[in-house]
């Protein structure tokens, strides 16, 4: 009899403890921390607010207590939110906005969450409430990262145009997550394409594209553009991702398949950005010999025109002299200042003086 009754008080404990977990609330994660944060960086933490019974709606209220810096946090439903009943979980962004001019320090405090029903009239209502943990560190810029996974694509063989030869174009994708708190990406990628079984290096290639940057606490997929020269076949592949010029973040080996022209569905192979350095240089430099060309032949054709406009003959009128006598108000007849020589011939009545004919 008095196990009986044992048992049946366990069990109405337990059913009564069951009922009060299930009614409550509460947030995971409990807190808010970076120990990486920089001058003008901004960080997200996703706080999901949990109800065990949600039956009605419930007004959820915001209070941000964290000295010195609760004007750098915001809440992306504002400081005050409605929970619908129904939703068990119900998912809120904290945001940290870093200024510019942040001191490099650590910052300490709380937000709490109180819950209460969105209807006072509606009658005697219990608050439950949660605390956010805050820990905020200000310190210098930070450039690093981690690189979760990578993948390398199927490629086809080169193809030729004229005397150009463009590459086969190998995607090398990798998931990066930035640890800092600055943008970031690798630095270059290196892959060394062995045969077969790995015994003969016959190429070795790197990125020709700028790897797209990361910004800092975020995780996505970037891309190596890298060309192959080889013919088709199966290849052992090194690849090495640098950090810095001379750090290899990660390394390992991968395999790759370099398929004949026209086999991938939807393929796109190197343009001019592929070429090797000589067939740029075919194509540069007729460009520049060109170029030049044209500015001289310009330049001839200026320097001609300007040569026969300064030939060309100018017509001046003859220069009218007007003379006064101090003792005459009317002008005079010009002088004649520079008088033509006389022409005379003889003839058979006398001289006759020819000046004189064609002055008339």
């Amino acid at each position: 009899m008095y196990k009986r009754f044992l048992i049946l008080a366990v069990l109405f404990i337990f059913i009564t403890d069951a009922s009060v977990a299930l009614a409550g609330f509460g947030i995971t994660p409990p807190y808010v921390r970076n120990d990486k944060l920089t001058q003008g960086s901004t960080f997200t933490q996703e706080i999901i607010l949990v109800r065990g019974d949600p039956v009605e709606d419930l007004k959820a209220e915001i209070t941000i207590n964290v000295p010195g810096i609760e004007e750098w946090i915001s809440i992306d439903r504002g400081n005050e939110f409605l929970l619908p009943a129904g939703e068990k979980q119900v998912p809120m962004r904290v945001t940290v906005s870093v200024p510019q001019n942040a001191a490099y320090e650590r910052y300490k405090g709380s937000i709490r969450i109180r819950t209460l029903s969105p209807d006072p009239a509606s009658g005697v209502s219990i608050a439950l409430g949660a605390q956010i943990d805050v820990d905020i560190r200000v310190v210098d810029e930070i450039r690093d990262f981690e690189v979760k996974r990578v993948q390398i694509s199927e490629t086809e063989e080169p193809r030729r145009f004229w005397w150009f030869e463009f590459p086969g174009k190998i995607q090398f994708s990798m998931g990066i997550e930035n640890t800092g708190n600055a943008p970031t990406a690798p630095s270059r990628v290196q892959l060394d394409i062995y045969d077969r079984r790995g015994n003969v290096v016959l190429e070795t290639s790197y990125n020709v594209n700028k790897i797209e940057e990361v910004l800092p606490f975020e995780t996505r997929d970037t891309q190596a553009f890298i060309p192959t020269r080889l013919p088709p076949g199966a290849y052992l592949v090194k690849y090495s991702i640098f950090r810095f010029e001379d750090e290899v973040k990660r390394s390992g080996e991968l395999t790759l398949s370099v398929l004949p022209q026209g086999t991938l569905a939807g393929y796109e192979g190197f343009g001019i950005d592929g070429l090797s350095f000589s067939d740029k240089l075919t194509i540069i430099i007729p460009a520049v010999v060109i170029v030049v060309l044209a500015l001289i032949s310009m330049l001839v054709i200026f320097i001609r025109r300007k040569n026969t406009r300064r030939r060309k003959p100018t017509r001046r009128l003859p220069r009218e002299e007007v003379y006064e006598d101090e003792d005459d108000d009317y002008p005079k007849r010009p002088r004649q200042t520079d008088p033509q020589p006389r022409r005379v011939v003889q003839g058979a009545h006398g001289v006759v003086d020819l000046s004189r004919r064609n002055n008339r």
